[in-house]
């Protein structure tokens, strides 16, 4: 059974991360268009990156855009003059930079009309973690699940004029779930938010917006956040080496000469506070279900002497406290015969 990995601070390519722009205008900040004087102007991407694409595009609903003598200026440098040029392909600035692009319109009588708009560039990385169950020393993570609680982290980049990040903790951050801000979680220095699983699991999208203290500079980030059922994975437990927990056991586990074989099972994702206190175990074999295992977490099988075959193991765990998570997993024990050992069938395991 797979898991997900463990949780580190990367870019976009292996966590939850959406990065946004600044887009500023002379007369109204942090917009995503703006119509002065007659002139549209639009982005492609709220989302850019340093050095990524992003298209400009200008439209009028007073004079016909498309047969006027359009100027387009980067920085003051005339960058494309022509009849219709509607649209205009800019590169994202270096963090903490900006481009003032600015659009002239001259319509066939001469009259003009003018409008700008400041592009910036920005991004933040989502973190999101789960308190989810997992064994001691284990070094990966578990998805949220239902019922459960998250942690997200937002790890902001976004820079001065002179292109130096400025440090998380002297930001502001504004919290928001499915749209609503979330008051009590927003503030300045608060980088990270707790949200505990509700009792219908329904996905919820997560966004932050991120500023500094005059909001001269801004990211937005967001990430979606879906709960899944909890999971189980079961473990050969040696008497030798104890539980072997870099090979989960599949779909057949074979009993070899010895007869006897050790098997852990272990609970993913189930809340913390309930993965010694309130957990419901209940271990089948062969259809037949075993109350007197119903507090253990392992169990030895031992396969009959004298004769060959299969046995379907499974183990059903529910949390009595959070109702939602509950999971169901097995597999087969296959055994040979074997003669010389006069050992008989059973089942046993230590307390969990």
């Amino acid at each position: 059974m797979k898991h997900c990995s463990k949780m580190q601070i990367v870019k976009v390519s292996i966590l939850f991360s959406i990065s946004f722009f600044l887009l500023a205008f002379t007369a109204s900040a942090q917009n995503l268009s703006t119509g002065v004087n007659g002139l549209d102007l639009t982005a492609s991407t709220n989302n850019p990156v340093p050095g990524q694409n992003v298209t400009i595009t200008v439209r009028s609903y007073s004079i016909e855009i498309n047969s006027a003598k359009i100027s387009w200026s980067v920085n003051g440098i005339v960058k494309q003059n022509d009849i219709g040029a509607t649209t205009l392909v800019v590169v994202a600035p270096a963090l903490g930079k900006k481009l003032n692009i600015s659009v002239t319109a001259i319509t066939p009588s001469g009259g003009s009309i003018s409008n700008n708009i400041l592009v910036g560039s920005g991004s933040v990385d989502m973190l999101l973690e789960s308190e989810g169950y997992v064994p001691p020393l284990f070094r990966g993570k578990v998805p949220p699940v239902y019922q459960s609680t998250v942690k997200i982290a937002a790890v902001p980049h976004i820079a001065n004029s002179s292109g130096i990040e400025y440090d998380p903790k002297n930001l502001v951050y504004q919290w928001k779930k499915n749209g609503q801000v979330m008051e009590e979680d927003s503030g300045y220095g608060k980088q990270s938010v707790t949200i505990k699983g509700e009792m219908v699991p329904r996905p919820y999208s997560m966004t932050v917006t991120v500023s500094n203290r005059d909001y001269s500079a801004q990211a937005v980030g967001m990430i979606s956040v879906i709960a899944v059922a909890p999971s189980l994975s079961f473990y050969v437990n040696d008497p030798l080496y104890g539980t072997l927990f870099n090979k989960a056991v599949g779909d057949t586990l074979r009993i070899g000469s010895q007869k006897e074989t050790g098997v852990f099972a272990v609970p993913y994702g189930f809340s913390k506070y309930a993965a010694k206190d309130n957990l419901s175990l209940s271990w089948t074999i062969n259809g037949m279900e075993h109350p007197e295992l119903s507090t253990n977490q392992s169990v030895i099988l031992r396969a009959p002497s004298d004769t060959g075959g299969t046995s379907a193991i499974s183990l059903n765990i529910s949390n009595l406290t959070d109702i939602l998570q509950g999971t169901r997993s097995g597999f087969t024990a296959s055994f040979s015969a074997n003669k010389q050992n006069t050992s008989a069938p059973a089942t046993s395991g230590a307390a969990f």
